[in-house]
């Protein structure tokens, strides 16, 4: 076994350690890492980059595991002490895999996954437009994808073409237009 393969092997485990935590989020992480590699694909990105985004997609949430996990099983909405709770996962995560010498290139990408094209988002609600690694913005699109046409236990999944719309309407604000028309392109063909 390579060096790579026992790294991929690594994170794939972690992965699925993550996603254990919730029955919600069964699979979360192997499907945001499998978007972002369609996306990656069609936006004819370098394979190491490809590698990167791989790795930051599978763990994207890892922070998580640095929050309560009576906020992470919530089955109503969350108040504001918990959602800046829940805020905090991608420092928490972007420190836990820069700390992993193989890992470190995930960690901006980890970090600002929830940063938004058009300004806003966490942790630095500043960074905007191509100031947010590519990386991070493919991870935006696939998660939120994923998170939406999926149960959560506060609401319950959308119709594919309902989250499509929504992907639609926040192209521009919350995503980077490119991503979303990548990944549309994608999961149309």
């Amino acid at each position: 076994m390579t060096k790579l393969t026992r790294h991929i092997v690594t994170v794939t485990k972690l992965a699925m350690i993550i996603d254990s935590s919730d029955v919600c989020r069964r699979r979360h992480s192997y499907k945001v890492e499998r978007h972002s590699i369609l996306i990656c694909r069609r936006l004819k990105l370098p394979l190491r980059e490809i590698r990167i985004i791989k790795i930051a997609s599978m763990l994207h949430d890892i922070g998580k595991i640095g929050i309560d996990l009576m906020i992470i099983k919530k089955a109503d909405k969350l108040n504001a002490d918990e959602w800046a709770q829940v805020r905090l996962h991608p420092g928490i995560g972007a420190n836990i895999v820069a700390q992993l010498g193989f890992l470190e290139d995930a960690a901006p990408v980890i970090r600002y996954h929830h940063s938004r094209f058009g300004g806003g988002g966490y942790p630095d609600a500043s960074r905007t437009g191509d100031d947010i690694p590519i990386g991070s913005r493919i991870i935006s699109v696939a998660d939120a994808y994923d998170a939406m046409i999926n149960d959560r236990p506060y609401r319950k999944a959308m119709p594919g073409e309902a989250a499509i719309a929504e992907l639609n309407r926040c192209s521009g604000s919350q995503f980077d237009p490119k991503i979303v028309d990548a990944f549309l392109s994608e999961i149309k063909a």
